[in-house]
């Protein structure tokens, strides 16, 4: 396992703290006009740290900011899926949203993309029916696709659909779709139809 500096697990603590000050951040009503600070609380963030950054431009793996979202560095080679690391909260998705403070989620049934169409889309963040299970399992096998479920409950995630590391820092299967746009573990590929099937 890798040593950590006393500086890395400095800027950790800090990024930590500052993602769990923009909930509350986000939270408040806007500040008057003349009060407004001259940056978005998103740049502000993006400026310190960000937990996505996971390699620098040398190709070496920053250990620190894996201590923004796990309790500690995880073990590559003992550490193999979700349910063998420590998360910050036992919700993997709180981890999540402590920085990804924007609701409704751009899927959800108050998007733009919603309300154009008139669908309502349900509520992901639940146990996937049967179907959908299956369907999950397929796209593993066709697609090299993983579907991470929450180890506790079962439920849908945020990672269920969006890789959190950057590319390259893991392999096989769990590298697909990190660094695509949005993030999302079908690359390129629409992602709903791996669990909505016709």
């Amino acid at each position: 396992m890798p040593t950590i500096s006393v500086a890395a697990r400095v800027m950790a603590a800090l990024s930590v703290i500052i993602c769990l000050a923009g909930q509350a951040y986000a939270a408040d009503a806007p500040a008057p006009a003349e009060k407004k600070p001259p940056y978005t609380w998103k740049a502000a963030v993006k400026t310190v740290i960000n937990p996505h950054e996971q390699i620098n431009d040398e190709g070496e793996i920053l250990w620190g900011a894996c201590l923004i979202c796990h309790k500690s560095v995880p073990d590559m080679a003992a550490e193999k899926s979700i349910k063998d690391v420590k998360l910050r909260f036992d919700d993997p998705s709180e981890t999540c949203v402590r920085c990804h403070t924007v609701k409704p989620h751009p899927a959800g049934e108050d998007s733009p993309e919603a309300r154009m169409s008139g669908f309502v889309v349900p509520n992901h963040m639940v146990v996937p029916r049967k179907q959908i299970a299956t369907n999950m399992r397929f796209a593993l096998k066709e697609n090299r696709m993983i579907f991470p479920l929450d180890p506790k409950t079962g439920k849908i995630i945020c990672s269920t659909c969006h890789n959190p590391h950057e590319r390259g820092l893991l392999t096989g299967r769990a590298d697909f779709g990190a660094d695509a746009t949005r993030r999302l573990r079908s690359a390129t590929m629409d992602i709903c139809p791996n669990c909505h099937r016709k």
